[in-house]
């Protein structure tokens, strides 16, 4: 056991891979956030840090002397967890799922907030794959018309492969401008993180490739038993249709093993809340802000 006990807290490293998956396996998470691969391939940008309390894994975002941290990890006493945090650090515990959050709802000074912009969207996976009915229309159109456009080659991923995605992560880049963007460039950031150490995490992964180059991207790996979250979805933006059919080509290969598809949160940006709402959420994993209440 390498990780510290509470009160100290030392950078995540990805050796603490192991305790981490042990802790999800116990106790599958619902928010995307709680998976190893994300929680270390965005430590840069957040400054994770974790520690051990009470046979329970507590990560935390400290910037500039701000305490935030994620909903407890593993089996144990969440909520006197959170409470002693709240408690002895003055932080709050951010995207925290319904689940955690309604353990406070009659909490004497506990502060409540909920977080649309950080809640994710569930999918039926049987409605991305079908895409049966008018809702689906257009998504439909473009995929026929990228197929009538283009000759494409879908590739499987392992880590022996991956590495070709690095180049297409740059090419969008260079597209979308992301060294301007600081959100977009942390993305990338953690984009390189997850592809340079994907053998150390339990990812699946797809590519298309047209014209000899890889022009869309697919990461993914398991929630929790019956649900994918979608780590990676990205195409090349000047070809119309191909975002829609690297998502289709994608879950397609995947359906045996999951029924439901968490497409992450939308940060609150209206072009990606849209792009999300235009695919039919099942529903919304609502996720909330925990404080104490300054008396």
């Amino acid at each position: 056991m390498n990780i510290q006990a509470y009160p100290e807290f030392s950078p995540l490293k990805l050796e603490d891979g192991d305790e981490f998956y042990r802790a999800l396996t116990d106790k599958p998470p619902l928010t995307s956030e709680l998976t190893f691969t994300n929680l270390y391939c965005w430590r840069k940008p957040y400054n994770f840090k974790v520690s051990r309390l009470d046979g329970l894994l507590v990560v935390l975002s400290e910037i500039n002397s701000d305490k935030k941290f994620f909903e407890p990890i593993g089996r144990g006493d969440i909520r006197s967890a959170i409470v002693k945090i709240l408690k002895e650090t003055k932080g709050e515990f951010i995207r925290i799922g319904e689940e955690v959050s309604g353990l406070f709802k009659d909490e004497a000074g506990i502060q409540i907030d909920y977080d649309r912009d950080n809640s994710d969207y569930l999918y039926a996976a049987s409605d991305l794959i079908g895409l049966s009915g008018r809702k689906y229309d257009g998504k439909r159109n473009l995929i026929r018309k990228f197929k009538s456009a283009h000759e494409y080659e879908y590739l499987n991923l392992d880590a022996s492969g991956i590495g070709e995605c690095l180049e297409f992560e740059e090419t969008w880049c260079t597209i979308k401008d992301c060294g301007s963007i600081k959100s977009l460039d942390n993305e990338r950031q953690a984009i390189r993180e997850m592809i340079s150490n994907f053998s150390h995490f339990t990812l699946l992964a797809g590519a298309i490739r047209v014209n000899g180059k890889i022009c869309a991207v697919a990461i993914a790996e398991k929630l929790k038993p019956d649900t994918l979250v979608m780590h990676v979805l990205k195409a090349d933006p000047d070809m119309p249709g191909l975002y829609q059919l690297m998502c289709n080509e994608f879950l397609s290969r995947q359906k045996r093993d999951f029924a439901y598809v968490n497409l992450e949160q939308d940060l609150g940006v209206p072009g990606l809340r849209r792009a999300k709402e235009s695919y039919h959420y099942l529903k919304l994993i609502n996720k909330y802000t925990l404080r104490l209440i300054n008396t």
